[in-house]
């Protein structure tokens, strides 16, 4: 279930499946109350059946199978939403329209547009550990 508080944050319920030296996995639980929650379109667990994620392994005093709740601050999910869809798509309307008045030729333009994205992603995947180091979920005990 997903729910959120009045500290900006957005919870969801999960079970511990493995503990390693760096990361739990937990694997969020069935979240049936998506559809009333407000972030529903840009949470990327709604309407999931069984997600695993990783949490950093804070030392916390938890086992496999205990039920906690994963915590994500609510105040990243703009950052979120431009760097995975906003600037891409800027990124390839630019090109796309830049390449297409120098050319004027559509197909070398929409490869051009479309080589751009595969560019920004591959950018991003290069700062992944700064990503991942942003974009923290921690666990609660519950």
């Amino acid at each position: 279930m997903t729910t959120e508080t009045l500290s900006n944050t957005i919870e969801h319920l999960g079970v511990i499946k493995e503990i390693t030296p760096r990361a739990v996995k937990v694997s969020l639980l069935n979240v049936s109350g998506c559809s009333t929650c407000h972030t529903k379109a840009t949470c990327s667990v709604s309407d999931v059946d069984n997600k695993v994620i990783d949490v950093i392994n804070t030392g916390q005093e938890i086992n496999k199978g205990d039920t906690v709740k994963v915590v994500f601050e609510k105040s990243l999910g703009p950052l979120a939403l431009f760097l995975g869809y906003l600037a891409p798509f800027f990124f390839l309307m630019i090109v796309l329209l830049a390449s297409w008045s120098i050319t004027g030729d559509e197909i070398t333009s929409g490869l051009a547009a479309l080589l751009s994205v595969a560019v920004y992603y591959l950018f991003l995947t290069r700062f992944r550990a700064k990503l991942k180091s942003t974009f923290t979920f921690k666990i609660l005990k519950g």
